[in-house]
């Protein structure tokens, strides 16, 4: 179709013979018919005579649509048809414009829950910037994606505002991601980040998933240089997610060869805790398991993992004297007997690789810190200023009013 719509590049260099351009290079090839049979100069139609299958080859179809074209006969491929356009939805538009503004708010209005360390007594020196006033600069600066002399500009900007209450040294953020006790305070701010769109989330499917986030980078001159071969390090995030807003519910930061399974019990716990009520959790095969599959139902959760091809059936574990629990023997014949119905339940998990989509697309896919728990804390500011976009996002779709401090 691609050579086809451009005819005027096929040139007919004598009575049955074309010249047909090279879509991959310069040059071009022969066509030619002999008896109405199209034959072409092209590598891949000498592999088709080799192997005995001489079907025409692109070219030779660009000018059979070409001679019937100028024969007035409909063409041999259909026009191309332009790629639809679909209009920006206004709620998101009006979403993105205010996301800047309202962030400030929200993040101000979310860090009224956490908690602030006293001075140690006795210490000297000037007395210490509030430890939410510190939280508060670390994640703005997360959002900004500046370097922390950079985002100075951001917390005078804040400070303008009323929302912090002096402008601190722009050292601020990066001595916060560094202290271990900011860790479970993060933890805690993503839960309550995602609390205010429970109610949307009702009745709907969560998916677990995990992804990466690469802490350093390597450039190829070093490499192309010195002839040295350096590992990239990363961290993995295990997250759950809500498919109806895509929401990270809850999420840990573990070490890169940490395995998927072991999270999916404290993830879904954690996600009836904070008062989510799911019907369904839908999660890959990293998740197949019977215990993940009696968890979930247990739980009152059913449960979506596809099986791997070496799965036995119920009868042959039977007979193994191996005793699968209810759920697990239901989903798996409902996989056998109904397979596209539990496609169809299952595929919603796609919804969480849109989610570390957005969230790289959105924030980086890198993080800058060096040291374990500067990463760690980092990741988590990440996944705060993702959650606070959704809840802006819903502010406008749904029409929520979130407020965080009546959660504490």
């Amino acid at each position: 179709m691609e050579i086809a719509s451009h005819p005027e590049a096929i040139a007919k260099l004598e009575d049955g013979v074309w010249s047909v351009p090279s879509q991959t290079g310069s040059g071009g090839y022969r066509v030619w018919f002999v008896d109405g049979v199209g034959r072409c100069s092209c590598p891949d139609y000498g592999k088709r005579l080799i192997a005995s299958q001489a079907a025409p080859c692109k070219h030779i179809y660009a000018v059979m649509d070409l001679r019937l074209r100028e024969a007035g006969k409909p063409p041999l491929l259909p026009e191309r048809k332009a790629r639809k356009q679909y209009p920006q939805h206004p709620t998101y538009n009006k979403a993105q414009t205010e996301e800047l503004r309202l962030v400030d708010s929200l993040l101000h209005d979310l860090l009224g829950v956490a908690p602030d360390f006293p001075r140690i007594p006795g210490k000297a020196g000037r007395p210490p910037l509030p430890f939410r006033d510190e939280l508060y600069c670390a994640i703005l600066k997360v959002y900004s994606g500046l370097s922390g002399a950079r985002a100075y500009g951001v917390y005078r900007n804040v400070a303008d505002r009323g929302l912090l209450g002096h402008i601190p040294s722009y050292a601020v953020a990066s001595n916060l991601l560094t202290r271990p006790e900011a860790t479970p305070v993060l933890y805690s701010l993503l839960r309550m980040s995602a609390l205010p769109l429970a109610g949307l989330e009702e009745g709907g499917v969560v998916a677990p998933d995990s992804t990466g986030i690469q802490t350093t980078s390597f450039g190829g001159w070093r490499e192309e240089k010195h002839g040295e071969k350096r590992q990239r390090r990363w961290v993995k995030v295990h997250a759950i997610v809500g498919t109806k807003t895509h929401v990270i519910i809850r999420a840990v930061v573990s070490d890169k060869n940490s395995g998927d399974s072991l999270e999916f019990e404290p993830l879904l716990r954690g996600t009836l805790e904070d008062g989510f009520r799911p019907t369904a959790i839908a999660a890959d095969k990293g998740y197949l398991s019977a215990r993940n599959y009696a968890l979930a139902d247990s739980l009152g959760v059913e449960p979506f993992i596809p099986f791997r091809v070496d799965t036995v059936s119920n009868d042959v574990n039977r007979i193994r004297g191996v005793v699968k629990p209810e759920a697990w023997i239901k989903a798996y014949h409902m996989f056998q007997a109904n397979r596209p119905e539990f496609d169809r339940r299952y595929h919603i998990r796609s919804n969480v690789e849109s989610v570390f989509s957005a969230l790289k697309r959105k924030f980086g896919e890198n993080i800058r810190s060096r040291t374990p728990v500067a990463q760690v804390n980092e990741v988590l500011c990440k996944l705060i200023c993702y959650n606070l976009t959704v809840v802006v996002h819903e502010m406008f779709e749904n029409g929520i009013a979130p407020s965080f401090a009546q959660r504490g």
